[in-house]
């Protein structure tokens, strides 16, 4: 009896290749349709020019190709705020107000990977984690700066991410409403927080 044959190898150091080039083509359906509904594995092997097979090579299955899309997407978005933190200065209050910006200047520039790591419904919260413990990092030295040793440092964080979030969404729905700027309204955000510690 003829043995069965057995599947190509990919070459030595190609495999991490493949991966990528599979996850580059959902980023690019995800960013065309504005919606990973569209990342199907046909649509991404087709877009990659690999067969089904080769994509179970790598992924499990849809989901867990969706959780690196987000992962990658949570390192462009980290990446980001660290060069707006950067570009502020060695000051903590105008580091937070720099990732405030950055923050902001992503989710207008980049807004289907934004909907992608910010989904309605989220699937999972590890992967944006590590962007929270960021947030918390910023406001914290600001606490320090500010004298304040007893600050609820994640609780100003979430009050905080909640409304740069929620100016980020609502701002593209209420064309009607007089928004400020961002630089005005991180600015309002802060000292509404962090008011008392400043």
């Amino acid at each position: 009896m003829a043995a069965a044959p057995q599947p190509e190898r990919t070459p030595r150091g190609q495999g991490e290749l493949l991966r990528s080039r599979l996850i580059d083509a959902a980023e690019a359906i995800v960013a065309e349709q504005g919606d990973p509904a569209h990342a199907t594995i046909r649509a991404v092997t087709r877009r990659a020019g690999v067969s089904p097979t080769a994509f179970y090579l790598h992924f499990a299955s849809r989901e867990e190709l969706l959780t690196a899309l987000r992962a990658r997407g949570f390192e462009e978005f980290r990446a980001c705020l660290a060069a707006g933190v950067a570009a502020a200065g060695p000051e903590p209050f105008d580091r937070l107000h720099g990732a405030g910006r950055a923050y902001l200047r992503f989710a207008r520039e980049r807004p289907n990977v934004y909907g992608l790591i910010f989904p309605r419904h989220e699937p999972d919260d590890r992967v944006g984690l590590a962007s929270f413990e960021d947030l918390k990092g910023l406001v914290a030295a600001c606490a320090e700066q500010a004298g304040v040793a007893d600050a609820d440092v994640e609780t100003l964080a979430v009050g905080i991410w909640s409304g740069i979030h929620g100016y980020a969404m609502l701002g593209r729905a209420g064309k009607n409403v007089r928004w400020p700027d961002d630089d005005e309204f991180v600015g309002l955000l802060a000292r509404a927080w962090l008011g008392a510690a400043r």
